[in-house]
């Protein structure tokens, strides 16, 4: 396991202007607050600044701006916490004296420093510039002369991005050159600051950079360029900009009392200028509800906060590329955003961990995993976040339990190796699924079909033998008033208890052949399974949670191989070979709309508030409303052009994260917001 490959990106320096001589850079600078010796009895509160806009960070170029009085800050928070406080300033956490309490700086960036250095941090503020703003962005320049007028133009020119830690000038550059039809470059050229890309820009030896939007006033000011020899003629969509960051040894306690005393600086005149702020911090976005589990939260699917109309244009907050296809779904909540991956040579397993804000990487888990595997060798199963973990399953059984903050591995397992398996034919697909302490999987091996693991340690805590297994994720969910574990095998569907492994019901399909891709879907007290060879069956239970073998309806209209089917407001959307809606009591069909072109027979689907959300394997989006009586399309849009979506998306309030073949993309599903 690796983070996020810090040996290939280039040693970030002062991002305008150069002091490498300056002995606040060499020493650091530790600025310790003085306070009565009474309050010096608890350990110092280090606190790390890595604010560009920071005195000991940038030049005295111009005045009144990025000269951001880091230790008045210190001290107005030793008195107010009654604590010493310790200031230091860094370029990277790699170079702070010791492990610290606080960080401050840019946010992409300590997301990406704390990852490498395996701390896991908290956001508690979002420092205000002179305008009250959070934000900044990204500038694409080029030179004075250059014909160009708009990103647009850019395509064919070499183009200069920032280091991938630096969202402003990668992820988020990356995502406005697919906007506007712009190939990203295969091999993207980097500069470690934007006064290095700029000032190659101005002599000519690149077409265009991406600089941070901060800095071109210094650029200019600090004479790196001169002025009026750079022209811009576009700009990133928005990223979060100055961030306040807890680590993760800070208790909630003083967590809430440091977020309290940030919040404070408002009321302060003379801290504000000396910040050069309008507003002091204020409170981060709350997170959003998460997507951390194949089909959101509770594996059914629902996502309360559909939009009610999409945008006229995709609006990419940022990208990144991606080396191999793979089916797998993207997890995600409102800090991570994990994918699976297959190495370019398709030899090894490779999993990413991105900043939701931001897009900058964190981590990297790549393991050897070669063989040949009909539909790619990549994995299947989308990874799973569950509260400081993630769980990792590859097509060939390597299943890993990591840190998500920071990758770190907890423990390992396999599959078929440790239970004697046989790998299924189309390789390990369902998601592990958490029942309390515990991860269940399914290894297929005769002893060892269904297997409870501690999800803390990896130990096996109870074994279910049983036949191979299926591809179709697992669900837990109460069926005649008894809670159970429902699933597929290779040939039948089944319930299991949860405590003891025992097998409470067995199921065998009237057709044999299925082979079981969708997950079963508990609607009420009852479950909705479908199948390419058996259709659409739904099943009750008597008192003791054994389902009655003989479904009170069923339907062949939606007979689907790989799509799972979502129940929405009295009703069930489907695809299979087109976009089915039955009646989820009865599954009569209600109607039937054969768009080939729209539906074909995969689709993911997401419903609620009486709207139904559908990613197309095209890459098309649809928005459509919960209708009974016919096939009502509020609104569609073209997510991606010349790309296949097998991935399952994630949707985090108005982010939808789509893989396609070759990327990841954050999507707003927002109001209309062109870049500037």
């Amino acid at each position: 396991m690796r983070a996020a490959s810090t040996s290939s990106t280039p040693r970030r320096t002062p991002s305008v202007c150069l002091r490498s001589s300056s002995p606040i850079l060499l020493a650091l600078a530790v600025a310790g607050c003085h306070v009565p010796p009474i309050l010096g009895a608890r350990p110092p509160l280090r606190v790390v600044v890595m604010d560009p806009l920071a005195a000991p960070l940038a030049c005295k170029c111009v005045e009144g701006y990025a000269q951001r009085d880091y230790r008045k800050l210190g001290e107005f928070l030793s008195t107010r916490l009654g604590r010493r406080v310790e200031v230091a300033f860094a370029e990277s956490l790699a170079k702070a004296p010791a492990e610290p309490d606080i960080v401050i700086g840019k946010w992409s960036v300590v997301a990406f420093d704390a990852a490498v250095a395996k701390i896991p941090i908290r956001p508690v503020a979002l420092l205000t510039d002179k305008t009250g703003g959070t934000e900044f962005r990204g500038l694409f320049v080029v030179g004075a002369r250059s014909p160009a007028r708009g990103i647009a133009d850019l395509k064919g020119r070499t183009i200069l991005f920032g280091p991938p830690e630096t969202a402003e000038k990668h992820s988020a550059a990356l995502a406005a050159l697919e906007e506007h039809g712009v190939p990203p470059p295969k091999d993207i050229p980097m500069r470690p600051t934007s006064s290095a890309a700029a000032a190659e820009v101005a002599d000519g030896q690149a077409d265009a950079a991406v600089i941070s939007s901060y800095a071109l006033a210094l650029l200019e000011g600090c004479g790196t360029i001169d002025k009026g020899a750079l022209r811009v003629v576009g700009a990133t969509r928005p990223l979060p900009f100055v961030a306040a960051f807890v680590a993760g040894r800070v208790g909630p306690a003083d967590e809430r009392r440091i977020a309290d005393a940030l919040l404070a600086v408002r009321s302060e005149a003379a801290l504000l200028a000396a910040m050069e702020s309008r507003d002091g911090f204020v409170p981060p976005p709350a997170p959003e509800a998460g997507w951390p589990d194949w089909r959101g939260p509770r594996r059914d699917a629902q996502a309360p906060s559909l939009p009610h109309k999409l945008p006229s244009a995709r609006q990419i907050a940022w990208s990144q590329p991606l080396a191999g296809l793979s089916p797998a779904g993207v997890a995600a909540t409102s800090r991570h955003v994990v994918v699976a991956d297959k190495s370019a040579d398709a030899r090894s397993d490779v999993f990413r961990c991105f900043d939701a804000p931001t897009g900058a990487p964190l981590w990297t888990l790549a393991y050897p995993a070669p063989g040949e595997m009909d539909f790619t060798n990549a994995p299947r199963a989308q990874p799973l976040i569950a509260g400081e973990l993630a769980y990792l399953l590859g097509a060939f059984g390597h299943l890993w339990c990591v840190r998500v903050a920071t990758g770190e591995v907890v423990w390992k397992r396999h599959l078929a190796d440790d239970f004697g398996a046989k790998r299924p034919t189309w390789g390990y697909a369902a998601t592990p699924l958490i029942v309390g302490g515990r991860l269940i999987v399914n290894p297929g091996a005769p002893d060892a079909s269904l297997v409870a693991l501690d999800r803390f340690t990896g130990r096996e805590v109870w074994r279910s033998p049983g036949r191979p297994a299926a591809y179709a994720s697992f669900i837990l969910a109460t069926f005649g008033g008894v809670r159970q574990i429902v699933g597929y095998d290779a040939a039948s569907l089944g319930g299991w208890e949860p405590q003891t492994a025992r097998r409470l019901w067995e199921l065998l399909p009237e057709t044999e052949g299925d082979y079981n891709v969708p997950t079963p879907v508990a609607v009420g007290d009852k479950l909705l399974v479908a199948t390419e060879n058996n259709g659409a069956r739904l099943y009750a239970f008597g008192p003791d949670g054994r389902v009655r073998p003989q479904p009170v309806a069923a339907n062949a209209d939606l007979s689907p191989d790989t799509t799972t089917p979502i129940a929405a407001d009295g009703l069930v959307f489907g695809c299979s070979g087109a976009l089915v809606c039955l009646d989820v009591a009865s599954l009569k069909t209600l109607w039937r709309a054969d768009d080939q072109a729209a539906y074909g027979d995969h689709a993911s689907l997401f419903g609620g508030s009486g709207r139904v959300l559908l990613v197309t394997a095209r890459g098309e989006l649809l928005l459509l409303r919960a209708n009974r009586q016919r096939h009502e399309v509020v609104a569609r849009l073209r997510l991606c052009d010349d790309a296949e979506v097998w991935s399952h998306p994630a949707l985090v309030g108005d982010h939808l994260y789509l893989r396609v073949h070759n990327a990841l993309h954050c999507i707003l599903l927002g109001p209309d917001e062109r870049p500037r």
